[in-house]
C-alpha cells in the first residue's frame, strides 16, 4: 500500500512529466500518427539486426511485457476501493504525461547506449546518467535491481497462489517459472523479443475485449460512472454515503502511484529493451515507446470503468485485488470467467516476470561492470521460487519503497538533460 509520504515523488513524477511535456511541445499528440506508422513499418520490415540487436517493434513488445503485468489488473481495482472513483484521474494524467517522459527517456537511452568490444549493448537510464554523475547511475542500478526482484517475486506470487485454488501446489509453480525464465534468460534478448511479440498481442486483446465486454452490457451507467469519477475527486461529500468520499488529494495520491508502477514511465526501466533495439534514430524509438504508456493506461481505465459500471467498486470492502475481477468475470461470464482469469493472470504475470527479469539482469550487469551474470541467473530463480512458495509482503513492500531511488535521479536526469540536448525535444 502507498501511504500519503511515499505518495509524494509520484507527485513529482507526474510535475516532471508536465514539464517534458512542455518542453517536448506536447509530442505525445503531435506524434500519434508517426508512432503508427513506425510500428507498422518495423514489423513489416526485413530482419536487419544483428546479434545483439532486434527489431524495433520488438523492443517495444518487451517494454510492453513488463508494463502490462498484474498491476494493470490489481493497480486499478486497488486504487479505486481505498482512493474513490476519482483515483481513475490520476491514471489519465499519468498516461497523458507519462508518455511524453516515455518518448524523452528512450531517446535519450537509444542516444547514450554504450557498445562493448564483443557486441553486446549496455542501455537503459543508467548510460545517460552517467554523463550526470556516475554516483547517481550507480544509486539507480542498484536500487532498481532490488526494486525489480521484488516486482518479479510479486507476479510469481500472485500467480501461484490463483493457481493454488485449481490445486496447484505453489512449489510446483515457482519451480516452474524459475526453470522457464531462466532458460528464456539465458538465450538473450532475441528470444525475449521473439516472445513478447507473440504474447503481448494476445494479452492486450483478450483482457481489453473482457473488460469491454462488462462495459458494454452496461453502457447505460457508463455515463453516471464518469460523473462518479469526478464526483469523488471534487465533491467527496457526495459520496461520503458510500464510504469512498475521500476527496482530490487521496485520489491523486493512489491513482498517480498505481499508474506508476503500471505504466514504468518515469521509472526508466522501459528504456533497457528500447536500448536494444536496431533503430539507428533515437527519435523514433521513442516516439515508438509511447505506445507501452498508451496501451497500460488504456488497459487501466478499461478495468477502472468495468469496475464502476458494474458496480463492484461497491461491494469490495476490503478484499480488493484479484478476488475483485475473478467476481466480476464469474458474474458476467459464468463458467468463462474462471477461465479467462486464469489465462489473463498467467499471460500477464509471466511475462512481466520475464521483462522484469531481464531488466534487473542489465542494472545488475551495470554495478558489477559486465561479470557474475550466472550469479544473476541463479538468484531470481531462487527469488521466484520462495516468492510463490512463501508470504513475501516485506519483499514486495521493497518494491514501493524502492521505486523513490530509482524514479526520482531519473526523472531528474531526464528533465535537465532534456534542456541539454535539444534535438531530442
Amino acid at each position: 500500500m502507498i501511504n500519503s509520504l511515499l505518495a509524494i515523488p509520484f507527485l513529482f513524477l507526474l510535475l516532471g512529466s508536465i514539464l517534458l511535456t512542455i518542453k517536448t511541445r506536447f509530442v505525445q499528440f503531435r506524434s500519434l500518427p508517426v508512432m503508427f506508422s513506425l510500428l507498422f513499418k518495423s514489423i513489416a520490415r526485413k530482419d536487419g539486426t544483428s546479434q545483439h540487436t532486434i527489431k524495433p517493434h520488438r523492443a517495444l513488445f518487451t517494454a510492453m511485457a513488463t508494463s502490462l503485468g498484474i498491476g494493470n489488473i490489481v493497480a486499478p481495482i486497488v486504487a479505486i476501493s481505498f482512493g474513490g472513483p476519482g483515483a481513475l484521474l490520476g491514471f489519465l494524467l499519468a498516461t497523458i504525461f507519462g508518455t511524453a517522459t516515455a518518448y524523452t527517456e528512450v531517446s535519450l537511452a537509444v542516444t547514450s547506449r554504450k557498445k562493448l568490444p564483443d557486441g553486446k549493448i549496455m542501455g537503459g537510464p543508467m548510460q545517460y546518467l552517467r554523463s550526470l554523475s556516475p554516483w547517481l547511475a550507480l544509486l539507480y542500478a542498484a536500487s532498481a535491481c532490488v526494486m525489480l526482484v521484488s516486482w518479479s517475486g510479486k507476479q510469481a506470487n500472485t500467480l501461484a497462489t490463483l493457481l493454488a485454488a485449481y490445486s496447484i501446489p505453489t512449489y510446483l509453480t515457482g519451480i516452474a517459472i524459475a526453470i522457464i525464465v531462466s532458460l528464456i534468460l539465458s538465450h538473450g534478448i532475441k528470444l525475449i523479443g521473439k516472445l513478447s511479440e507473440k504474447l503481448v498481442p494476445v494479452m492486450f486483446f483478450l483482457y481489453a475485449g473482457s473488460m469491454l465486454w462488462i462495459i458494454g452490457l452496461h453502457a447505460d451507467k457508463l455515463l453516471y460512472a464518469v460523473k462518479l469519477v469526478f464526483l469523488s475527486a471534487f465533491s467527496p461529500q457526495a459520496l461520503a454515503g458510500a464510504g469512498i468520499g475521500v476527496g482530490l488529494q487521496a485520489a491523486l495520491s493512489w491513482g498517480l502511484s498505481e499508474a506508476a508502477f503500471s505504466n514504468e514511465a518515469g521509472v526508466g526501466t522501459i528504456t533497457i529493451p528500447h536500448s536494444m533495439s536496431a533503430s539507428e534514430n533515437p527519435i523514433d524509438q521513442g516516439i515508438l515507446s509511447m505506445l507501452s504508456v498508451y496501451t497500460s493506461g488504456f488497459l487501466c481505465m478499461l478495468s477502472g470503468f468495468a469496475m464502476l459500471v458494474s458496480g463492484a467498486w461497491q461491494t469490495s470492502g476490503s478484499d480488493v485485488g484479484i478476488t475483485v475481477l475473478a467476481t466480476m468475470l464469474r458474474t458476467h461470464f459464468a463458467t468463462l470467467g474462471p477461465i479467462i482469469l486464469l489465462l489473463c493472470v498467467t499471460l500477464f504475470a509471466f511475462s512481466a516476470t520475464l521483462g522484469n527479469s531481464y531488466n534487473g539482469s542489465q542494472c545488475f550487469l551495470y554495478v558489477t561492470k559486465n561479470r557474475w551474470l550466472r550469479f544473476y541467473h541463479a538468484f531470481i530463480a531462487l527469488a521466484i521460487f520462495f516468492s510463490a512458495i512463501l508470504d513475501v509482503k516485506t519483499l514486495w513492500s521493497l518494491g514501493g519503497y524502492f521505486i523513490v531511488p530509482v524514479a526520482i535521479p531519473n526523472i531528474i536526469g531526464i528533465v535537465i538533460l532534456s534542456f541539454k540536448r535539444g534535438k531530442i525535444t
